[in-house]
């Protein structure tokens, strides 16, 4: 199955931890050449954007937020970027409404366009996946996990095909963890000591050990061949197979899931 990366533009969204207006995602395949163009560009934009299918939100929407982008921007040319000017701005965009994702090919002619179905929500669970014409490919659903219940994401066809859902973790990386989760503990706590002890600095220790692998198929399909798309964190990438799901449908399932995990898990 072919394969491919999401991959952040800029370091915006990392430095304060939430999404910036503009910022940008792009997908790369595995087997791109160095001056290859990546097939797609994964626009975020603020959900009160004024979006036609096919065109580009309204000039407001490109720098409604800019400010925290500048802000942002301080500690990479001098100016400096203290706690509290990062508490200030991770409080200030706690609540704010999920962006939406407008994707875009080589030259610029739009793919898809992924809508929040619950509008102004920061974690929605329905979204809408619609082509440059507006015609709906899929939607797209967020279950979060509870007790006994995995998380997972499932992509639903407008024409009844069998949906395709994706379960957090599979059940031997679960029993797995559960068996060594007195050392993921000690782990935890030792990053922990180490983030206290650099104030910060590698902060990216902090990451939890459960299991992220995830496989989104149809319900009674076979391992492996029935998978439609496939993410495993080790390899931090996603492979999918064009018998089973539309790019444009993978690469909006997974700039969603590459979205949570940067600014939301």
């Amino acid at each position: 199955m072919p394969g491919f990366t999401v991959d952040i533009t800029g370091t915006t969204g990392m430095r304060t931890g939430e999404w910036a207006d503009g910022e940008q995602f792009l997908i790369l395949p595995d087997d791109r050449g160095t001056a290859d163009e990546p097939p797609a560009r994964v626009r975020l934009v603020a959900p009160d954007a004024e979006v036609s299918p096919g065109g580009s939100p309204r000039r407001a929407a490109q720098v409604g937020l800019r400010g925290d982008a500048d802000t942002a921007d301080a500690g990479v040319h001098g100016g400096g970027v203290t706690v509290a000017d990062v508490e200030e701005r991770t409080a200030r965009r706690a609540g704010m409404p999920h962006p939406i994702l407008l994707l875009d090919g080589p030259d610029g002619e739009r793919l898809c366009t992924v809508l929040p179905e619950e509008p102004g929500t920061p974690e929605p669970l329905h979204f809408r996946v619609e082509d440059r014409e507006g015609r709906e490919l899929c939607r797209i659903v967020r279950r979060p996990s509870r007790i006994g219940r995995r998380a997972y994401w499932r992509i639903v066809f407008p024409d009844g095909r069998p949906p395709l859902t994706g379960h957090r973790g599979t059940w031997i990386g679960w029993i797995g963890f559960a068996l060594t989760f007195p050392l993921w503990l000690l782990f935890f706590a030792g990053s922990l000591l180490v983030a206290a002890v650099t104030m910060g600095g590698v902060s990216e220790m902090l990451v939890w050990g459960a299991p992220k692998r995830t496989t989104w198929r149809a319900r009674w399909a076979p391992p492996l061949v029935g998978n439609a798309l496939d993410f495993r964190y080790l390899r931090c990438g996603y492979r999918w197979n064009p018998n089973l799901i539309d790019p444009r449908i993978a690469w909006a399932q997974a700039s969603l899931h590459h979205f949570r995990k940067m600014h939301k898990d």
